[in-house]
């Protein structure tokens, strides 16, 4: 539940970042349920007010960021697909950054229910989708995001996921080879180039130094 209510406002904080942009409640919420990843849908935000929206940016953009979920689905694969491919894909619709933590950690512990995904990506696309649409249908009345904090939400997310996730020196490489390349890139060539080449430089890394990891 503590988890859900900061997705909820999470929720809320790009419900308003949306509506800010020019979009309704049902864009906003359709946003949401179709890319469901905050980091994607802000990212895709910032190049649609930055001016450098091309088609093929917002897409490379939302596809580099959400790549990650094709490693997340491949991590759970042996563990889920037990339990068939129709209560496995439908687990998968719900598959989150927080919940896939939750759930690695889980089947580390033991965990033999294969409906710990989906019973824990229920309450956070609920909490995400219901903050979506109160973000977006009050823009009118609530504060700016910024006077919220909201625009630093995703960077402290960030922040969250990388200190779960690194537990090694090997680890901390992508990360810093994905920093380096976005600032290098930001200045050279703009905010769009700097998401993919952040993306790419990172994934290389990873694939480099884990290449012989089974």
């Amino acid at each position: 539940m503590p988890l859900a209510l900061s997705i909820f406002a999470y929720g809320v904080g790009f419900g308003l970042v949306a509506a800010q942009a020019g979009f309704g409640v049902g864009r906003a919420v359709a946003t949401s349920a179709a890319i469901y990843s905050g980091s994607a849908q802000l990212a895709a935000i910032n190049l649609l007010q930055s001016g450098e929206a091309t088609l093929w940016a917002l897409f490379a953009t939302i596809l580099v960021i959400n790549a990650r979920y094709l490693l997340f689905g491949a991590t759970l694969q042996p563990w889920l697909w037990s339990a068939g491919p129709v209560r496995a894909y439908g687990s998968l619709l719900l598959l989150g950054d927080a919940n896939w933590l939750m759930t690695m950690r889980a089947i580390r512990a033991g965990e033999e229910d294969r409906a710990y995904l989906a019973g824990t990506g229920t309450p956070i696309a609920f909490g995400w989708l219901s903050g979506t649409a109160l973000g977006a249908a009050a823009v009118s009345v609530l504060p700016e995001p910024q006077a919220l904090g909201f625009d630093l939400m995703l960077p402290c997310f960030a922040a969250g996921m990388v200190t779960m996730m690194v537990k090694t020196r090997t680890d901390l490489l992508p990360v810093v080879v994905g920093a380096v390349a976005a600032l290098v890139i930001f200045h050279l060539l703009g905010p769009a180039p700097a998401i993919i080449g952040a993306g790419l430089g990172g994934a290389l890394a990873a694939a480099l130094v884990h290449k012989d990891t089974p």
